[in-house]
């Protein structure tokens, strides 16, 4: 038997997303997320189907929504404020690789939900029904942040949108992972985290001039 979690608090649409999540997340867990409907969600939950489509219109999308809360309560405590002066990379490395832990034990929801991720491109970081930083691009932007004010990183370009930008970074090495059989997850996402330093940095390193196509 599925429990109905106790919603968390915040706005009525908050506590919906929270409860749909969490009950999303049981049913997911039990049965398997492909056998999981969504007249099944609504009826733990306990909410009419119109209020579960209003609030998420795809089984893949109410994925997005559960797996975004519990990483919000698995790495809760490295998303917490980061240190005064914490900055990019250095702030970053024990995030990745509890996110590739995460990632590892949970890589069968992985693919319907990078499918949702790249499908929705209204917002890299979906309405999650949480109060606070409770997104990981949140936490890349208060890093990037500081290392703006430190001056590594460039502040032509708004944390935020630095923030979305490293996010693809490691949605694609997520994908990357996924697709190739023997890959190291921690690895692919240094390599992004790496790229995206090096390219955002406030002196960009030299790179080689292409030769002109003839």
């Amino acid at each position: 038997m599925t429990t109905t979690p106790s919603p968390r608090p915040g706005g009525k649409r908050q506590r919906t997303l929270a409860l749909i999540a969490a009950t999303a997340w049981q049913l997911f867990e039990r049965d398997g997320y492909e056998a999981v409907t969504m007249e099944q969600i609504a009826e733990a939950a306990g909410v009419a189907k119109a209020t579960l489509y209003n609030h998420c219109a795809t089984k893949d999308a109410v994925l997005v929504c559960a797996i975004h809360h519990q990483l919000a309560d698995d790495l809760g405590g490295l998303t917490a404020p980061w240190p005064s002066g914490t900055g990019m990379p250095e702030g970053i490395g024990v995030l990745l690789d509890s996110m590739a832990h995460w990632a590892e034990s949970h890589r069968v929801y992985l693919p319907p939900y990078l499918r949702q991720r790249f499908l929705d491109v209204r917002t890299p970081t979906p309405d999650l029904g949480t109060d606070g930083t409770n997104d990981v691009v949140d936490v890349y932007a208060q890093l990037i942040r500081q290392s703006q004010a430190d001056g590594v990183l460039r502040e032509d370009i708004d944390a935020g949108h630095l923030a979305a930008l490293f996010h693809h970074l490691c949605l694609g090495a997520l994908l990357r992972w996924l697709n190739t059989p023997g890959l190291d997850l921690r690895q692919e996402l240094g390599v992004a985290l790496d790229l995206f330093v090096r390219g955002a940095a406030t002196t960009p390193p030299h790179w080689p001039r292409r030769k002109a196509a003839r």
